[in-house]
């Protein structure tokens, strides 16, 4: 049995412009040290799942513009 979590937040960049640069951070490493207990569902097999993936960008769907490359959490 596995735990599988997935979070997908849109922030509005005012918002998220308002938030310290210290939560910012602590919510980071603390997505990065439960990373680090994630594993691939059926690593190797033909079905394997990529179950170990965070990453964030700046979003412009609402804008109608391409939205910016994602960096790895």
């Amino acid at each position: 049995m596995l735990y599988r979590f997935e979070i997908s937040l849109a922030i509005p960049s005012g918002v998220y412009d308002s938030i310290s640069d210290t939560k910012k951070k602590a919510f980071r490493d603390a997505v990065r040290a439960i990373k680090a207990y994630a594993v691939k569902i059926n690593e190797g097999a033909d079905n394997e799942e990529m179950t170990i993936r965070t990453v964030f960008h700046k979003c412009h769907h609402d804008t109608g513009e391409t939205c910016e490359p994602e960096q790895e959490i």
